[in-house]
């Protein structure tokens, strides 16, 4: 064909990106990043798996929803730390010590199994709270109640020393604090508390980890607002309002990381970065890529959602409600190096708590999942299945609408498509995957591409048959412990007519 054109797509490194027009999207985007991840260049590949943690179920009959897990080291006096992971699973608390069998703390904590719970490791203890039941404490070896008279608060984190608290339910824009040193001591000159914005019409929402010396404390449901909390002691503390709006949803969506703070708000995702020049804060919303998809999750369940840091795979993440669901079946994750997007969707179970831990004995970041059915999953698994290699997930990439594909084949010019090469990285003969093309919207023809990895050359070369004026590519892997790593693409096509001569 002496016309045979060429409109190229490599590397394709482009992000999702959705909240536009597909016409108008960059070439190299996509529609849709479900269950992928993008390594270092930005090319996409399959998410990690996902395995059950324990063997037996944790929690007791009706009551085995993880609502919150950590990881909770301590040294006492050797160098040489014990690591456990607790957790709250209904009206329970356990404690894990590396070996996958979730040991019982107390038995019977808790009014509430659905109650979202907070654990805070400080000066030595796991400190349990939920807002409603009164505190308790645990340093691996002792159930207690939290020493001294504190409120009873919803969340906490350790600054300075000292505990910091809200969620109190008497003082909903209150944050109190114990004496440094002394979690158990709430009285006396040396512990305290601090109003910030009284009668706002919102409540103290939640509390950073430190940051750079200090902390960072929401206001929300409604209006939203976010304070700096300066200083070394009582009488140095120093409130500052940093931000106007974007209301955080709850205090697990509070993503603390050594360079930003990440939240969640009724209208996105959004960063918090410190400016060294001028030393203030500024807001930074960052789900506009795929704003119609924030706008999908639930809105009255948002207050479910949980994040997480995953330093290793450079993103953080929030466990969402999608439309028509009522648990953490969907994640957003962003790639805070390469600022892009994907999306994926837990198979077989949902996260209503995260965490990413070391792995015992090997000491690894690994992301793990609270779900709710008394089993912790551990992710980051090279078996590329969920749920203890059972569930099988798609990794599905997808491209924009191409209309104009350049060397005057522009929108208004019909095409006559011939084939797609594919440029991939081998992996094994009975990976297949699968392209689907649509051409002028309509339904897709699928066709199979093999990623046999005793292949010379790393591109597959797909005949096909069509006349249009656009052209969509879906690319997807569905099989269990199945593998895909693609990067780029080829359109091949002949130019025809720019006037249509169809009656319309």
């Amino acid at each position: 064909m002496s016309n045979l054109r060429t409109f190229r797509v490599y590397p394709w490194k482009g992000g999702l990106l959705t909240s536009a027009p597909q016409s108008l999207l960059p070439v190299d985007s996509c529609i849709q990043a479900t269950n992928v991840e993008y390594i270092t260049s930005g090319l996409k590949i399959k998410r990690l798996g996902t395995t059950r943690y324990n063997g037996t179920q944790s929690g007791g009959a009706g009551a085995r929803t993880f609502t919150a897990i950590a990881d909770f080291w301590r040294h006492g006096a050797a160098l040489s730390p014990t690591q456990d992971f607790v957790a709250a699973v209904g009206t329970r608390t356990y404690k894990d010590d590396g070996d996958g069998t979730w040991d019982e703390i107390n038995a019977a904590w808790g009014t509430d199994a659905s109650l979202n719970t907070n654990i805070t490791v400080a000066q030595g203890f796991a400190v349990f709270s939920n807002g409603v039941d009164a505190p308790r404490t645990w340093d691996q070896t002792t159930e207690a109640a939290l020493g001294g008279t504190p409120p009873t608060f919803a969340y906490a984190t350790y600054h300075l020393r000292r505990l910091f608290v809200a969620g109190i339910a008497a003082t909903p824009s209150q944050v109190t604090f114990s004496a440094a040193g002394a979690i158990a001591t709430w009285s006396g000159v040396d512990s305290g508390n601090l109003i910030f914005d009284e009668d706002d019409g919102d409540r103290v929402i939640g509390l950073s980890k430190p940051f750079h010396g200090r902390l960072f404390v929401f206001k929300g449901p409604t209006h939203g607002s976010i304070h700096e909390l300066s200083g070394l002691s009582p009488s140095t503390f120093n409130r500052t309002k940093v931000v106007q709006g974007a209301p955080c949803v709850n205090n697990h969506t509070i993503i603390t990381t050594p360079d930003d703070i990440y939240w969640m708000s009724r209208y996105g995702f959004h960063s918090l970065s410190l400016s060294q020049e001028f030393g203030d804060a500024r807001e930074g919303f960052l789900s506009a890529p795929i704003q119609d998809g924030f706008n999908d999750t639930v809105a009255a369940r948002r207050s479910q959602a949980v994040g997480f840091w995953h330093p290793t795979r450079n993103v953080v993440g929030w466990c969402c409600v999608d439309s028509g669901q009522t648990t953490n079946t969907e994640v957003w994750v962003y790639n805070y190096i390469l600022k892009q997007w994907s999306r994926w969707a837990w198979s077989g179970f949902a996260a209503p708590s995260a965490m990413v831990a070391l792995t015992p004995t090997t000491e690894v970041p690994r992301l793990y999942l609270g779900a709710g059915d008394g089993y912790l999953r551990a992710g980051d698994q090279t078996t590329l299945s969920d749920d203890n290699a059972d569930t099988a997930y798609t990794a599905t990439v997808q491209t924009p609408e191409y209309y104009d594909l350049g060397s005057g084949a522009g929108p208004d010019v019909e095409k006559q498509f011939v084939a797609i090469t594919t440029y991939y990285k081998p992996k094994n003969a009975v990976f297949n995957l699968t392209l689907d093309v649509s051409i002028d919207g309509a339904a897709a023809v699928s066709y199979s591409i093999s990623m046999n990895q005793n292949l010379t050359t790393t591109y597959d070369v797909t005949p096909i048959e069509g006349r249009g004026r656009s052209i969509t590519l879906t690319y997807s892997q569905a099989g269990a412990n199945r593998d895909m790593e693609i990067y780029g693409f080829e359109i091949h096509y002949v130019p025809g007519q720019n006037v249509s001569l169809e009656r319309p």
